[in-house]
């Protein structure tokens, strides 16, 4: 909405909810506010910089402290390697050296630089496409709790173009993904960072953009076409007109909306999955934590081999800043993954309970939880599979000349750098094709 009124278009907000954002959301806890969706921004990730300068929100900004991150091997906590990131390793040594692979798995993985080329020129699932360069035991116990549990997902099923773009295009230049990368290296160095009062301010101040009108609990039942643009229908009598519609939805919602006016559009959006997931704040006394060495790092990652109902936990006031104060000590634990149904079987308060039992399993925390909050994101990850690119490019297509545009997390890819990209993309589709007639009018 705010890149349509930079182009001069009139931009409406549908908003179903009471409030606007989605999973940049935060709240309370013990007097404290803290995020419950997405917890962080990198800075080096084009525009991200560059919107919370244009929304005055630099002053705010706080930065992660430096520290480990431990995973989870055999029930014990090891140090995340340095040069490990979600699209696989950047450097062997500290890989073999972790004493997170076996002998003959750190044999396997630093034979890398001497297996041919392995990348088929079509799309690929990360898992099986990093298990063939490295082996299958930095695929299971590395790649899956780093990227399987940023996208709640299956790495083999989730596709390398898709969830990991940049490793698909190193894959595609290079022999070896490792030396690859040492070629490519000298790009911009990024910090880790959030906002002093939860990141939820960045969507409240576009919100208060007065060019743009924000309508919350206003949920669209049924989009159709009226006088060479649409009729947007709400609830009740609520009736919008609009030369063109961007749905930033799921892909559930978005195909119930689309399919009445492009069926094959909405048969491939609607063939889409999404994991359901939930966020729990944890407080803990200080003193309870302080004689722990886990909670000297900044969390830890579980494989989704331990079959943990833990999958990451973030210990927020060792992480950050503006959270490290008091008699209290915060703790941020995720859950759900695709395909795993116990979220449904189990309470808040049932939750809370396992995410702890999990968490002091693998710390040897004895104290109990002070207080907690459980946000639930019911279907709202999206799994980003084998080929996908091919069916958002084929949706698309199809809405291309009909004043039609999806976009987000559900078809660009999770992380705001994505969002933002997106946003950007679309409004760019939309001013060089049918809406420019409109907007120049």
């Amino acid at each position: 909405a705010m890149h349509l009124a930079d182009v001069g278009a009139h931009a409406t907000v549908l908003e179903a909810s009471d409030r606007v954002g989605g999973q940049l959301c935060s709240t309370a806890i013990a007097g404290v506010t803290v995020d419950v969706g997405a917890e962080s921004l990198y800075t080096a990730t084009p525009g991200v910089t560059e919107l919370l300068r244009r929304l005055q929100l630099n002053d705010a900004v706080v930065e992660a402290n430096k520290g480990r991150t431990w995973v989870a091997t055999a029930g014990r906590l090891r140090r995340l390697p340095d040069g490990m990131g979600p699209a696989g390793p950047s450097r062997l040594w500290p890989i073999v050296t972790s004493r997170i692979l076996s002998p003959a798995g750190m044999l396997r993985a630093a034979c890398e630089p001497f297996i041919p080329s392995s990348h088929p020129g079509n799309d690929v699932a990360v898992g099986g496409y990093l298990a063939g360069r490295f082996g299958a035991q930095v695929t299971d116990r590395l790649v899956d709790p780093l990227l399987g549990n940023l996208h709640a997902g299956d790495v083999h099923r989730l596709s390398l173009a898709a969830t990991a773009p940049a490793l698909d295009r190193e894959a595609r230049r290079h022999r070896s993904v490792v030396l690859g990368r040492r070629r490519g290296t000298g790009g911009p160095a990024g910090r880790f960072v959030t906002l002093a009062g939860g990141l939820a301010r960045i969507t409240d101040a576009l919100a208060a953009d007065p060019r743009i009108d924000v309508r919350p609990n206003t949920p669209v039942r049924r989009v159709t076409p009226s006088n060479g643009g649409y009729l947007l229908t709400g609830y009740g009598c609520q009736s919008i007109e609009a030369d063109a519609v961007v749905l930033a939805l799921p892909s559930s919602v978005a195909a119930h909306l689309i399919a009445p006016l492009d069926a094959v559009a909405g048969d491939l959006l609607n063939g889409m999955e999404a994991a359901s997931v939930a966020t729990a704040i944890v407080s803990y006394p200080r003193a309870a934590v302080a004689s722990h060495a886990a909670f000297r790092g900044n969390g830890l990652l579980i494989p989704s081999s331990a079959g943990r109902t833990l999958k990451a936990a973030t210990f927020l006031s060792r992480k950050w800043p503006h959270l490290d104060a008091g008699n209290e000590f915060f703790v941020r634990m995720s859950a759900g993954r695709a395909g795993d149904g116990r979220l449904g079987e189990l309470s808040d308060v049932g939750l809370v309970h396992r995410l702890h039992d999990d968490l002091a399993d693998l710390t040897g925390l004895a104290a109990t939880p002070a207080a907690s909050v459980v946000y639930r994101w019911p279907a709202t990850m999206p799994q980003l599979m084998v080929g996908h690119l091919d069916v958002i490019a084929a949706v698309r297509q199809r809405l291309d000349q009909q004043r039609l545009a999806i976009a987000g997390a559900a078809y660009d890819g999770v992380g705001m750098g994505n969002c933002l990209r997106s946003a950007r993309s679309v409004v760019q589709g939309l001013m060089t094709g049918p809406l420019a007639a409109s907007v120049s009018a």
